[in-house]
């Protein structure tokens, strides 16, 4: 795996970079911000993010928690403090366009048809809009996740030790800019 530590130097299109890459880490740490994407995705990874604006330069350094340290799900994309969490991972991933548009097509008898969903499934099926999954992950101290501002974005993990492994994945499309958002807040 390749590990580039990341500068926003200007505006662009965070999400849509990410998007393209495939699968990837990002990681917001008191040190920085970095995306992990697969060796062989490296150079694409750099090149993408430097039409998005990102500075991308391999490092050595390993997106783990630190011993004692307390694991956390996430509920959405809301930046924390860096000072607040020792490490908070989002994994990304496109969706299928074949599995949104029937998402979004699909009809229940409770529910109507929806203008909306149709047009966000024109927009997937043009290409004019990508869908993305993620998953948040994050460590943090005991007393940073008993404040309510934290608790609000976490939820930490007691009882089920193996749902740090297996988060629940959300949606999130590239419009929405949700992704740069919680990378660089």
């Amino acid at each position: 795996m390749t590990v580039l530590s990341c500068e926003r130097v200007a505006d662009g299109d965070v999400d849509g970079a990410i998007a393209r890459l495939g699968g990837a880490t990002l990681a917001r740490m008191p040190e920085g911000r970095f995306v992990e994407v697969a060796d062989q995705r490296g150079d694409l990874a750099r090149r993408a993010l430097a039409y998005a604006g990102i500075r991308a330069t391999p490092t050595v350094t390993a997106l783990v928690p630190r011993p004692g340290s307390r694991a956390a799900l996430g509920r959405d994309l809301s930046p924390l403090p860096l000072a607040t969490v020792v490490l908070d991972l989002v994994h990304v991933r496109p969706l299928s366009l074949a599995a949104e548009t029937r998402r979004l097509l699909k009809r229940s008898s409770f529910r109507r048809a929806d203008s909306r969903r149709r047009l966000l499934c024109r927009d997937l099926l043009r290409g004019d809009e990508l869908a993305l999954g993620w998953r948040r992950r994050a460590w943090t101290s005991r007393e940073a996740l008993r404040s309510p501002d934290v608790r609000r974005v976490l939820r930490p993990i007691v009882f089920d030790v193996a749902a740090i492994g297996a988060p629940p994945e959300h949606r999130a499309l590239v419009r929405e800019g949700a992704v740069a958002r919680w990378l660089f807040g």
